[in-house]
């Protein structure tokens, strides 16, 4: 009897071995190199997503100046927009506001310092330079919070530089990547239509000058050389698209089905030109394996390593689209999502998906909570996404209106971060807007949908028929907004 069993045992032992092993056969019949670099890949890919975008960028702000391509012209030198963010020319993405016009320069400052000047700007006129690596971590700033409007004279260093500066030039920071982006924005009041040739005038001051040749000239009166760099690095084959104007978004989406291995040559030229932070180098004894960092050629990968890393481009862009709308993150508060408090310097924190997510893919960079907070809204008070076919209503008691030391605004925006084109050429709304209707009791209602409200149409931010998200910005933002406790009121569909 007892043997009995002992066979049947035995027997069912024989069969479960036998499915199990065709369970397995099935189901992970594959090089384990392949999975390897798959699941490596993910990481990896979150974690250099920064520097495949910034080499995009880098390589269009080589080209010549062309108007309907955006962010060109700017290499070691300012390119500035003279007019709020054109919606109809700009697609670019990244969220761009309809408060200040900007000032942007991919600088490369490896052999010397370079100077950012900035001229004496009325006390009651915001403005800062935000300086990011190519990481996209912020590293320092210039502006109204941190410098004042007096005006002065900033050196931005080479790691480890032990040269002197003049006396006229103050130390700001070490860059902390061989290329880094310098991001100005100037506030423009859009009450006074003279009020843009102003910040234009300002605009013309700000200057950009290698320390070689500070004193050769007076900078004030004459433009500045431009600060030598090295060729900028061709994208291959993918780089027509970037010449015939294809926006950053469908040019990520296209890479990643026609060559997904061209970021993982993007990205090791990037980081061998720019390095990578001391913090992280724990992080490439892994990936080195699979060649994939500073001085690594990914040419020497297998058939098998080579599937797994173009499989993880794919599904590393598309865990990041949607973690970004997802914002899982995120510090929800009657619907309204504060992002990461890491948000700016993500990387410094280990944030490396909130850094490629949100502060990156998004938004390119994204300012320190000190300097502003920026809180997303995609759903109504049922929890449904919201879209321009309906219409909503933001109601702000007095006591409940953003507390902020400098200014306030509310902007629509696409599903790809651009601002949403209508036919009144209304992007934004913010505490400058002309004609803003408030009650007797100081509250604040702003109406959103495709249908006019009666009778309060300065108060409407219009959309139709697509779904979209509202971003509302606290630039000079009090304590309670930086400590995420400010309770703005939900967005009710009406």
């Amino acid at each position: 009897m007892i043997s009995k069993w002992i066979k049947i045992v035995l027997s069912l032992l024989m069969v479960v071995v036998i499915i199990g092993g065709t369970f397995w056969q099935v189901k992970f019949n594959k090089d384990w190199r392949a999975e390897y670099a798959y699941a490596k890949g993910i990481d990896a890919m979150v974690y250099a997503f920064p520097y495949y975008l910034n080499s995009f960028l880098l390589y269009k702000a080589d080209m010549p100046y062309q108007k309907e391509i955006s962010a060109t012209g700017m290499v070691n030198k300012f390119r500035h927009s003279f007019e709020l963010v054109n919606p109809k020319q700009y697609r670019d993405g990244g969220s761009p506001n309809r408060d200040t016009l900007y000032s942007a320069s991919l600088i490369h400052a490896k052999a010397e310092p370079i100077i950012l000047t900035v001229p004496p700007i009325p006390n009651d006129r915001y403005y800062t330079f935000e300086m990011a690596g190519f990481d996209s971590d912020n590293f320092a700033y210039v502006g109204k919070r941190t410098h004042g409007n007096k005006g002065g004279n900033y050196a931005i260093v080479p790691p480890g530089w032990k040269g002197v500066l003049p006396d006229d030039v103050e130390f700001l920071a070490e860059n902390p990547t061989s290329w880094f982006l310098i991001l100005g924005r100037t506030l423009v009041n859009p009450n006074d239509p003279q009020d843009e040739a102003r910040v234009n005038a300002l605009q013309k001051q700000y200057k950009i000058v290698a320390l070689s040749d500070w004193g050769k000239g007076d900078w004030n009166k004459q433009t500045p050389p431009v600060p030598q760099h090295p060729a900028v690095n061709d994208l291959g084959e993918l780089s027509h698209m970037i010449a015939s104007g294809v926006s950053m978004v469908d040019f990520i989406k296209k890479m990643v089905i026609s060559d997904p291995m061209s970021f993982w040559r993007v990205v090791n030229h990037a980081m061998t030109v720019n390095g990578v932070p001391a913090r992280d180098q724990n992080h490439f004894y892994d990936w080195a394996k699979l060649h994939i960092g500073p001085n690594q050629d990914i040419t020497k990968l297998s058939d098998s390593e080579r599937d797994g890393l173009s499989r993880a481009t794919l599904d590393g862009l598309l865990m990041m689209k949607d973690f970004s709308e997802g914002a899982y993150d995120a510090k929800q508060v009657n619907g309204w999502r504060y992002l990461d408090s890491a948000l700016g310097r993500a990387g410094h924190k280990g944030a490396y998906m909130t850094r490629g997510a949100l502060q990156s893919l998004k938004g390119i960079v994204a300012n320190d909570a000190e300097e502003s907070v920026y809180l997303v809204m995609k759903k109504d008070q049922h929890d449904e996404v919201l879209n321009g076919e309906s219409n909503y209503q933001i109601h702000f008691e007095a006591a409940q209106l953003p507390n902020v030391k400098e200014f306030w605004s509310l902007t629509l925006y696409d599903k790809e971060g651009n601002l949403v084109l209508n036919p009144i050429d209304r992007y934004s709304l913010s505490d400058r807007s002309e004609g803003l209707v408030y009650g007797s009791d100081g509250s604040l209602t702003i109406h959103v949908g495709q249908n006019t409200p009666a009778g309060n149409d300065t108060n409407w931010l219009p959309v139709d028929g697509e779904d979209f998200t509202l971003i509302l910005r606290a630039y000079g933002p009090g304590q309670d907004i930086i400590a995420q406790t400010w309770q703005p009121p939900n967005v009710r569909k009406i």
